[in-house]
């Protein structure tokens, strides 16, 4: 009957546009425009002469910085992601002038003024059996090849892959910096090809890439204020309106779940938990960007900055509840799972010809504890009070999402607030005294909620919980349903408590929503930790599988360093430190062979691979011609660190580069059609195709992103390469129309190959080996947040409620950014064998484990010395061979998922089943529910740590089953050793 309160059966649902379409309210409209405008303003500089002959062929470059970097978001943060973007542009031309420089030198004047004469003589003859200009052929006989030197060139592509490898790694290692490592290593492959060839020294060779940036960035800037301008503080606003309405979007799921008997959909349960991590972790990195804003509405800085504590409990009280909610119907479909696999094994026992499943024993002994404990629905809640407690919790649902919907409309009414439209001072009275009244009635229903429904238990068990320890079959029949209500009751009351304090919040700040203000940066230091930091991210910062922990260093965020720090200062443990020669080889060794030095070493070789064709006498004048310039970027930009991406990226980039070609043809043939090209119909056509890559740039997932950015780049290197024939010929145009297409195609076709070849050797870099390690990182800083949890059980203090939230939601997103590299696998050829499947069953258990590690620090906090005492003494929580078994367990899953290897036959689990055992050995003796503990609220807490804790043990024994059936058992011994265990 728990079933009938706690799960659900699925609400009609509205019929909706998909998510990649869905992006016409108002606020993505403006986004959108926005962008829009500055992207086809610099379109047009292809076609006003005055500006194309100044910046040269690549004008249309100005436009692909505007798809790279569009200016979707907030002033600050676009000239900050600008400013990296001229970091890597300045650093690269200071770096590629000292090379080309110091190349030359190598070269004596004597060579070089013999050459040069030797040149003018050939152009000279040339001139007089063709009748050209003795210029151009000059200039045809340089880029052929006539001053290549070998001196030159090994000191120049020395010197200059070092500087790409060094990009490389910075690439790696910090996401931020990707457009500083792709624009320097753009600039430094100008130096690479084309260095090499000319007559005398130039230092003026990235210009013609720079100007077209430098115009790009420019109409971001001025769009950004001219239409629409954003704040943070804006961002975080409509943030948290996205929040809250997936919050209530969650509270309505459970909402509808009340009464019903179905089984609830998982896979939406999932998805919905997903969508709220993920915008949380949009909206977090928004606080730390306020001292930079510069903003005009009603809340500044500091009123917007007081929301992030209470936003981030609300969140994390919800998600409590739908994992609640999640775990009873898993729970439940698991046993029945277990039991009809025990049927079957029990079959196949007979059949001896038959082959013995792995892990069959352990299967078996968890279907035989789920018997003993009846978990049948008829066991779970009363059938009397079943609808009493529905009653109950919809009216506690309805407030809690009456006092959402408060928060919702309290912060859309200051974002409509401007200092040329103001809201009526009645509406502005009529809302503060809304939040005051429902104010009134959280606490109200709250108070209400705990009491009745204490009172409904009480009615409903009370005379069976006089005899409750009169048998086994009594104790099996009433204590499941009981702690699963009073767990809920918990659950719900605490969503009810920080839906309180966030709309307490707003309430006392909501009297300066009637005044506009200007607000004015009031720190810039941060700006400079985000530009050096890793970890800081930026607003709206979209999560790709380049800003993935890396497994060989430690993931735990900063709040579980701290206290595994506090912990070892306060026991003066200190590990025993290698010598330093030793450390130093290592640390050597480790940083050149890491997957961000094989990436900057593969980076290197595909660099060489692809140009040592612009520096071969008998190559250089087809390179320039054929334009293979473009296909050393496209090698380039396509490796990737993992090879699940760059398969994935591979099929994105062809089908991109086709989808852009083709539209590039259409805008191209409709602008001019057989003509020269006209100009007002070229803009007329990019106006409108413009808005399919555009849209595709801003609202695709981002695994999309680069196939995206490859289809603008082909749609305007068809249209601008084909007007700068027609109207600016010059030597090495690659023609008009179908022929820019078919040789970009060409050009991307072969970068792709020299990419996939050097990414396969020596050894394809594997996303399944890279998320194992990942998740076996998690699993050991799961062990660390249990080894937390001992430690603070066993004293007094609120520490384990201060680490519980910060430890818990650093790890949730490090768990969320897995979810894009995991579906890639599916992409993959792999020698591990796990695949996507698996992994995400694997990453579902840390998510669960680590959600109840966090309840239970919280329960260390709240629960009285008594009852922390009773559940360590009734479970074992702190008995040294029960730590010691767990600790066991996790280390063992740990390991087999780094390194592949089956986990032992005979583990000490079930470890659910290892616990009962204690506590019947122990304390058979001791009364474990009364009618006077139900009444008492600490014993609440207590009811829900110890189903955590039961939970916690339930969630491993799961996560040995699912390792042990994708890679085994290891060191079986005979089957009636087996049976004794």
């Amino acid at each position: 009957m728990a079933d009938r309160v706690l799960d659900k059966a699925g609400p009609g649902r509205q019929r909706r546009l998909p998510a990649f379409l869905d992006h016409f309210t108002p606020r993505d409209l403006k986004i959108f425009f926005r962008c829009w405008v500055a992207v086809w303003v610099a379109s047009l500089l292809i076609f006003i002469n005055p500006v194309a002959s100044n910046f040269g062929q690549a004008t249309f470059f100005a436009c692909m910085v505007l798809f790279m970097l569009p200016p979707s978001g907030v002033l600050f943060v676009y000239i900050l992601g600008s400013l990296s973007l001229f970091v890597g542009i300045c650093l690269a031309w200071a770096w590629g002038v000292i090379a080309l420089k110091a190349a030359l030198a190598a070269r004596p004047d004597a060579d070089t003024q013999a050459r040069l004469a030797a040149l003018q003589q050939a152009a000279a003859a040339e001139a007089q059996e063709t009748g050209e200009s003795v210029s151009s052929i000059a200039q045809r006989l340089v880029y052929n090849g006539w001053m290549l030197d070998a001196r030159v060139t090994s000191i120049l592509f020395c010197m200059m892959c070092l500087f790409i490898y060094f990009m490389a790694r910075l690439r790696a290692a910090n996401p931020k910096t990707a457009l500083t490592s792709i624009f320097g290593i753009i600039i430094a492959d100008l130096f690479l090809c084309y260095g090499p060839v000319l007559p005398s020294f130039n230092g003026n060779l990235p210009l013609s890439l720079v100007k077209p940036a430098a115009a790009g960035v420019g109409l971001g800037v001025a769009c950004s204020i001219l239409f629409f301008p954003r704040s943070s503080s804006d961002i975080i606003r409509e943030g948290m309106e996205d929040l809250l309405e997936l919050l209530k979007s969650s509270l309505q799921f459970s909402h509808s779940s009340l009464g019903k008997s179905e089984d609830p959909d998982l896979k939406d349960l999932q998805n919905r938990r997903t969508k709220i991590i993920e915008q949380y972790r949009l909206l977090e990195p928004s606080f730390a960007f306020l001292p930079l804003d510069f903003h005009i509405g009603s809340w500044g800085p500091e009123a917007v900055g007081t929301f992030r504590e209470p936003v981030r409990h609300l969140v994390a009280a919800i998600l409590a509840l739908a994992d609640f909610h999640k775990g009873t119907a898993e729970s439940r479909m698991y046993a029945q799972q277990l039991r009809e696999s025990s049927i079957k094994d029990s079959e196949s026992d007979l059949d001896e010809k038959k082959e013995r499943k792995v892990g069959v024993h352990h299967r078996s002994q968890l279907a035989e504890l789920v018997n003993q404990l009846q978990y049948t629905e008829r066991h779970s809640i009363n059938e009397s009070i079943a609808n009493q407690l529905t009653d109950l919790s919809g009216k506690a649902m309805e407030t809690c999402l009456e006092g959402l919907s408060v928060i919702s409309e309290c912060v859309q009414f200051v974002g409509r607030q401007r200092w040329y439209h103001k809201a009526p001072p009645a509406r502005h009275e009529e809302l503060f005294q809304q939040t005051k009244t429902v104010l009134q009635d959280l606490q109200q229903t709250r108070t209400a909620f705990l009491a009745e429904m204490t009172q409904a238990l009480l009615d409903a068990y009370g005379p069976a919980l006089d005899n409750f320890n009169q048998g086994e079959n009594n104790r099996a029949a009433h204590l499941a349903g009981i702690i699963l209500c009073m767990n809920f009751q918990e659950h719900m009351s605490n969503a009810m408590d920080k839906t309180e304090v966030l709309l307490d919040r707003i309430s006392s700040v909501f009297p300066h929503a009637s005044r506009t203000r200007f607000f004015v940066p009031t720190s810039l230091k941060y700006a400079g930790r985000w530009l050096l930091g890793r970890k800081n991210k930026a607003p709206n910062m979209a999560p790709t599988s380049e800003n993935l922990d890396d497994p060989n260093e430690a993931p735990e965020g900063d709040a579980t360093q701290a206290a595994q720090e506090k912990l070892r200062v306060r026991r003066g443990y200190r590990p025993r430190a290698r010598h330093p020669l030793g450390r130093a080889i290592l640390g050597i060794y480790h940083w050149l062979t890491s997957d961000e030095g094989m990436f900057a070493l593969r980076m290197v070789v595909v660099t060489i691979a692809v140009a040592i064709s612009a520096v071969l006498p008998n190559t250089a004048g087809f390179f320039y011609r054929e334009r293979g310039f473009w296909a050393l970027i496209m090698a380039q930009t396509g490796l990737l660190v993992y090879m699940a991406d760059f398969t994935f990226s591979v099929l994105a980039r062809v089908i991109g580069t086709i989808a852009g070609g083709v539209l590039g043809l259409v805008a191209w043939y409709i602008g001019s059609g057989h003509g020269p090209g006209n100009p007002y119909g070229l803009s007329a056509a990019m106006a409108v195709l413009l808005v399919i890559f555009l849209w595709i740039r801003l609202y695709s997932p981002p695994v999309f992103l680069q196939g995206a950015i490859m289809s603008a780049a082909t749609f305007l290197l068809v249209v601008a390469y084909s007007y700068v024939d027609t109207h600016t010929p010059a030597y090495g145009q690659p023609g008009v129309g179908y022929q820019v297409f078919w040789r970009r195609l060409l050009l991307v076709l072969i970068g792709i190959g020299a990419a996939t070849i050097v990414q396969m050797l020596p050894r394809p870099p594997s996303a399944a080996r890279h998320i194992c390690n990942s998740l076996s990182r998690s699993l050991r800083t799961l062990s660390d947040h249990y080894a937390l949890l001992l430690s603070c059980w066993g004293r007094a203090g609120d520490e384990g409620k201060t680490i519980s939230e910060p430890i818990w939601l650093e790890l949730t997103e490090s768990l969320v950014l897995l979810e894009g590299p995991i579906f890639n696998l599916r992409f993959e050829f792999s020698s591990s064998r796990f695949d996507s499947a698996s992994l995400g069953q694997v990453k579902q258990i840390c998510h669960a484990i680590n959600g109840l590690l966090s309840r239970l620090l919280v329960a260390s906090a709240s629960l009285p010395q008594s009852y922390k005492d009773r559940l360590a003494s009734h479970m074992g929580m702190l008995d040294h061979r029960c730590i010691g078994e767990i600790m066991a367990v996790l280390g063992v899953a740990e390991q087999s998922l780094r390194t592949g290897d089956a986990p032992p036959e005979i583990l000490p689990t079930p470890l659910v089943r290892r616990a009962l055992e204690y506590s019947h050995a122990h304390h058979m003796d001791r009364p474990v529910l009364s009618a006077e503990m139900i009444r008492d609220e600490d014993y609440r807490r207590y009811c829900v740590a110890l189903a955590a804790y039961v939970s916690f043990l339930g969630q491993i024994d799961g996560l040995v089953l699912v390792i042990k059936g994708v890679l085994g058992e290891a060191h079986l011994v005979s089957r009636e050793l087996v049976d004794l265990v």
